[in-house]
């Protein structure tokens, strides 16, 4: 293990850097549905989004009013952000830098995008787009008639959404990536394996993209790995009494962030059992605390939908008929969806990241570590919720970079991953594999990230070659911060190169040798 301190550090601000630097989405109903409810909770004092709803159509309708049809977590957890940016236009010289940012020609692009439409012209006939389709234009066509999905002041709004996304999202991506670093510790892993696991991970996968984005995905997979670390921390015997409770608060944050985690909250909650079958009162912290976030969701569905059990996807403005198939919109596992999901380049959470195909002799490596539980339960979470997911009406996830949906299972698959790049470096050839997958990763990762100002086109069946690789040729890159500086295109990534560079280099601070002692010493956040 490396002697270094600060390397969780070190990876925590390239990893927020990577994942502030660059903007939200604008025109995406998604995110609008819950930022609108950040707005209406914090400037409203209202569960109901009616003043802002006309910017999206993922919302609910329910007697008379519209919500969001999300689960309320990633939006709860934007509130106290949102609240400070409030107070902040109130506070001199805050407000200052407030005034000046928005003054900034950086949001031309998202003004220029709040004001179009998703479909300017009518479909041609007999073409279904698959969505909501309430008022379109000749019956299938999807267009939002009111023309801004900006809210006014145009400008405060899309600062607001910048602000909110980087202090929840990024800020809790960039802090899991620090942890999964320093969590590979325990396992005599190298200094480099832990490196490139995590480097691949949190930049050369979907992870990426959502860790930049106001969705619950990323959020989820945090709350769903953490604990699951906790767990194993709690059966290797070097864990502390509050990370029982801290596991099962973790697995019940993550359902009142997204609801699609439930298989995956399951899987890990009989993991828990296992790893506490001899502590009852240990297991009882875990259900107790996992019991509050579910507590505060149930709470939030009776105060808006009048019943603790139901949820704004039975009141979908759009998607209720859809939702309505099988058991919430899940019926039994595809072929096609299933190939699209893994191995397919229009959602293919492989071929956007073939360094996680490594989890497959990983987990038999973890295995023949006296890893069983966790091979299990790692394996588990990805095949089965993989399975479930191309079940499911929605799969594709609409227009969106790489299948949003997956994002959960991802750290799932990187950590058994981990120990196939171990094994790998006994031979040239092995490593040469492992190295060419890693690069192909972040190759394509940061090509679909980068390129073109919105996701690509939800009906392109190769997202990559017919959308990211053609804007980036033509210099058409997301807005990032380099814009705030006066740059565009290409250039507006070399301020980002630079602070990537300088935190890479920066010179780290070697630790005390520890004295020698029997018992190999638990490493600690902070360390590596």
């Amino acid at each position: 293990m490396s002697q270094h301190r600060g390397m969780p550090i070190r990876i925590f601000l390239l990893a927020f850097v990577a994942f502030a630097y660059v903007m939200p989405q604008w025109a995406d109903w998604n995110i609008d549905s819950r930022l609108d409810l950040v707005h209406a909770i914090v400037d409203d004092h209202s569960l109901s989004i009616d003043r802002y709803h006309q910017n999206t159509w993922d919302k609910a309708k329910y007697h008379g009013h519209f919500y969001s049809d999300k689960a309320p977590g990633t939006a709860i957890l934007g509130v106290p952000v949102y609240a400070a940016f409030v107070a902040a236009h109130h506070v001199p010289g805050l407000s200052t830098g407030i005034t000046a940012l928005e003054r900034n020609s950086a949001w031309s692009t998202p003004i220029r995008l709040g004001k179009s439409d998703t479909q300017a012209a009518p479909a041609r006939k007999g073409r279904d787009l698959g969505g909501c389709q309430r008022f379109g234009i000749a019956h299938n066509v999807q267009v939002i008639p009111w023309g801004n999905r900006l809210y006014p002041p145009l400008r405060d709004w899309a600062l607001s959404k910048y602000v909110v996304t980087v202090g929840v999202v990024g800020l809790i991506s960039a802090l899991f990536a620090a942890f999964f670093f320093w969590f590979l510790g325990f396992f005599a892993l190298s200094s480099l394996t832990r490196w490139l696991a995590t480097g691949v991970f949190a930049l050369g996968s979907t992870a990426l993209p959502y860790s930049s984005n106001f969705y619950s995905h990323q959020l989820s997979a945090a709350f769903l790995f953490t604990a699951f670390g906790f767990l194993y921390l709690l059966r290797s015997g070097r864990g502390r009494a509050w990370l029982a409770p801290a596991a099962g608060f973790l697995l019940g944050l993550a359902l009142f962030t997204e609801y699609t985690v439930a298989l995956i909250i399951l899987v890990v909650g009989l993991y828990a059992i296992w790893v506490q079958r001899r502590r009852p009162g240990a297991l009882s912290a875990t259900v107790a605390a996992g019991a509050v976030p579910v507590l505060a969701l149930a709470v939030y569905n009776l105060a808006v939908f009048g019943s603790p059990i139901d949820a704004g996807y039975s009141h979908d403005f759009c998607w209720s008929a859809a939702q309505a198939a099988g058991f919430q919109g899940f019926t039994y596992p595809h072929l096609g969806p299933l190939f699209d999901l893994t191995l397919g380049t229009f959602r293919g959470l492989f071929f956007a990241s073939p360094f996680l195909l490594l989890a497959v002799p990983g987990l038999f490596l973890m295995a023949r570590r006296g890893l069983r539980a966790e091979s299990v339960t790692c394996g588990v979470v990805g095949v089965l919720f993989i399975l479930a997911l191309s079940a499911y009406w929605g799969w594709n996830g609409g227009r969106v970079d790489g299948p949003r949906y997956l994002v959960p299972v991802i750290p799932f698959l990187a950590f058994p991953a981990a120990f196939a790049v171990e094994a790998a470096g006994r031979s040239w050839a092995t490593r040469a594999l492992v190295y060419l997958l890693a690069a192909v990763s972040i190759y394509v990762t940061w090509a679909l990230f980068l390129g073109g100002d919105t996701f690509p086109m939800s009906w392109l069946r190769n997202p990559l070659v017919d959308w990211s690789l053609p804007a980036l040729a033509r210099n058409d890159i997301s807005s990032n911060a380099g814009n705030f500086l006066g740059l565009s295109g290409w250039e507006s990534l070399i301020p980002l190169v630079a602070l990537l560079a300088v935190i890479s280099l920066w010179p780290a601070r070697r630790a005390p040798q520890p004295e020698a002692r029997s018992e190999k010493p638990v490493p600690v956040f902070g360390e590596s």
